[in-house]
């Protein structure tokens, strides 16, 4: 473990203990906060200043559409409604299955290990599918029955990202029964490795209409937590070898594209930092057709970016929760992002457009749906309308080419 990295842990550790002493109030509710702060006020928030377009949009080729959502964040509701109900997680987000079914690949954020018999000290009796606050437990410490795991690949989730600030609640072992677990359940994911694998490769490889894929994800803490065996990929302590990574990928014969997929930024507040934009824009320079950023838990802004070889990447700061229990219409409101890729007889892959459908998080029961209202109103402020998919609308990221 390099020093700075042992440094970032040590000084982290204070403050998750004090998270863990004064926050733990919030901890079932599930509608108080991840990690405490302020959401940022909608009227200060960035707003959209046009449409988000490429020059390669109608190129011939092989169309694909990768489908992007944010964290996979249950709380106590959540996870209690999912093992009472018959639909299971189904239930959580079953009213947008059909969309999702309109991609090619589907992505989204693990938010939490999914391991079976690992409580935060050790092991216990595995309860089943029931919410004990041992075995499975929310806030601050999160662990999910590895059920969840099976109804994201049954719903068409391709891939996850595992390195995230909650990667290491269970710890180690925790890590080590979910990428298990994972792998048992064939979803693919990126950003983490088992303790006995050191070597084990940080990306996941995606395959769609014969268009490849490789998914890097890293993260820019485990909140506190300590990683003794590099399990976790870290943004910024690693910067030097995520992006080597992205370098690796781009230059192989067998990957069409690298998308990267980090966990950053200020929670709850909708503009990003100087430091994600920066590292950003390193990422699509490396070689990096898109980035897709997550863990404020409310959505910010989408941009292009040419880079410095002249290529046209694309980069979102927050996709925003997908599923979880906190409160407050920012941390509520969230979308899918369409991607769409297209891979020329020159076998090129550029992107021809996206689009996106805003999402919003309901209660009793709680399930995600179509954004309205509100909700509507504050990501169409971020992101603006130009590139927002509309309800019956087809899903298509170029609608104005043949």
């Amino acid at each position: 473990m390099r020093f700075g990295r042992l440094l970032r842990c040590a000084a982290a550790a204070c403050v998750v203990s004090l998270v863990f002493a004064c926050g733990a109030e919030n901890s079932d509710d599930g509608e108080g906060e991840e990690e405490g702060g302020q959401t940022e006020d909608p009227l200060t928030a960035p707003h959209a200043t046009g449409p988000v377009e490429f020059h390669d949009a109608c190129r011939a080729g092989t169309r694909i559409t990768i489908a992007a959502v944010g964290d996979v964040l249950l709380h106590s509701p959540l996870q209690k409604q999912a093992y009472a109900s018959s639909e299971g997680h189904h239930s959580l987000w079953k009213n947008v299955e059909p969309i999702l079914e309109h991609a090619d690949l589907t992505y989204g954020n693990l938010e939490g290990p999914c391991a079976d018999g690992i409580t935060t000290t050790g092991t216990a009796p595995d309860p089943g599918k029931v919410f004990d606050n041992h075995v499975y437990s929310s806030y601050p410490q999160f662990n999910y029955h590895p059920s969840l795991i099976g109804a994201l690949k049954n719903s068409g989730f391709d891939v996850v990202s595992t390195a995230n600030n909650h990667a290491m609640d269970r710890h180690g072992r925790g890590e080590d029964r979910t990428i298990d677990n994972l792998r048992a359940a064939g979803l693919l994911y990126s950003g983490s490795r088992k303790s006995n694998e050191p070597d084990a490769p940080w990306f996941a490889l995606t395959e769609a209409k014969g268009v490849r894929i490789a998914w890097l994800a890293c993260t820019f803490s485990t909140n506190g937590l300590p990683d003794p065996a590099n399990q976790i990929l870290s943004c910024y302590d690693d910067k030097d070898q995520v992006l080597a990574n992205i370098r690796a990928l781009k230059a192989r014969s067998d990957v069409d594209a690298v998308i990267i997929t980090p966990h950053w930024g200020i929670e709850y507040q909708h503009t990003p930092q100087n430091q994600e934009k920066q590292l950003a824009y390193e990422m699509l320079d490396a070689g990096a057709l898109a980035v897709l950023g997550g863990h404020p838990h409310v959505v910010q802004p989408m941009e292009k970016h040419v880079t410095r070889d002249g290529r046209e990447g694309f980069v979102i700061f927050s996709l925003g929760n997908f599923v979880s229990g906190q409160d407050g219409t920012a941390k509520r409101s969230s979308l899918i992002l369409f991607l769409g890729l297209t891979k020329g007889t020159d076998g090129k892959v550029t992107i021809n457009g996206v689009r996106h459908m805003p999402l919003t998080m309901k209660t009793s029961p709680y399930t995600v749906d179509q954004a309205s209202g509100d909700s509507l109103a504050l990501t169409n402020q971020i992101l603006g309308e130009w590139n927002r998919v509309k309800p019956d609308e087809e899903i298509t990221t170029n609608p104005g080419c043949p």
